[in-house]
């Protein structure tokens, strides 16, 4: 389950002192790891300047036209498969007021990650969170499936505390904070975590609803859907090589479906490739649209 760190100490590091520690002595990997670095997270909250500091420099480029990234995340700082932000998380009443909005913070959703990351409150009262854990593995990743997700605890994240959430293995659900809060989160970015899927699930129903917009896998998807609408001759061989050899089984199943899009009449054979696909999510949707093809 994720974990809570509990984490008191008076130390103050600075952002470079943290990066060159997660640099140099956290196996990123290893979720053990991870947690050892939980104290050196805390006693970078202990920076009061540092949130400040990068709030500042956001507002200068206001002023010098530089394009702004999103009003939920500041980037602190970066390494290879690792960077440290702090995020924003607006308060209740600005949810009901409209001045933000659940989707584009998740709140009340039940979502886990692809990559595992760390968090700290630095500034506000904290959230509540539902915690529920699942078997990645068991998953085929269609939306509809039924998945064995199951309730762990319900948790007040706030002042004193590191938590670590799994990659692929943590669910929760966030509500909104009664007072703005901001938390700092070490993200990890190993490779392999963008062809890994992540997962919106209804809990009333035990399944998978959707995937999130903003995941590489369902980028990759919109962009190869559309290139089977309107795709030309070196599209299709550039799709078919995305079906056999891709990574990730989302972007192998949406590259099959678009090969159908621009050659309906290989439609059976295309899909008699798919059926031998490793992945059941791929295998078994070929299997599903082969009988579709055999009624009609």
């Amino acid at each position: 389950m994720a974990l809570t760190i509990p984490c008191t100490t008076s130390e103050v590091v600075s952002i470079g002192d943290y990066l060159e520690h997660v640099r140099s002595k956290v196996d990123l990997r290893d979720v053990d790891s991870l947690a050892t670095s939980a104290p050196m997270l805390r006693a970078l909250a202990n920076d009061r300047a540092l949130v400040v500091s990068e709030l500042n420099r956001r507002i200068e480029n206001y002023f010098a036209s530089v394009p702004v990234p999103s009003a939920q995340t500041l980037m602190l700082g970066r390494d290879e498969n690792f960077y440290v932000r702090a995020n924003i998380w607006p308060a209740i009443g600005d949810m009901a007021n409209g001045r933000a909005y659940q989707d584009q913070f998740a709140y009340n959703i039940a979502h886990d990650h692809n990559f595992s990351f760390l968090t700290v409150s630095y500034l506000g009262p904290g959230y509540e969170t539902e915690l529920y854990e699942y078997d990645y593995d068991k998953v085929e990743g269609y939306v509809g499936e039924p998945v064995d997700v199951r309730f762990v605890r319900k948790a007040k994240f706030g002042t004193g505390a590191v938590m670590l959430y799994r990659a692929s293995r943590d669910v929760h659900v966030q509500y909104a904070p009664e007072e703005l809060t901001i938390t700092l989160n070490l993200m990890v970015a190993l490779p392999e975590s963008r062809t890994r899927d992540q997962f919106y699930f209804d809990l009333a129903t035990k399944t998978i609803s959707g995937y999130p917009n903003e995941l590489q896998a369902s980028v990759r998807a919109s962009f190869v859907k559309l290139a089977g609408y309107a795709g030309d001759a070196n599209t299709a061989e550039l799709l078919s090589d995305l079906a056999a050899r891709h990574s990730c089984r989302r972007t192998r199943l949406t590259a099959f479906e678009a090969l159908c899009q621009q050659q309906p009449a290989s439609a059976a054979q295309i899909w008699t490739q798919a059926a031998a696909d490793p992945a059941p999510l791929v295998a078994n949707a070929a299997r599903r649209r082969l009988k579709d093809l055999e009624r009609r």
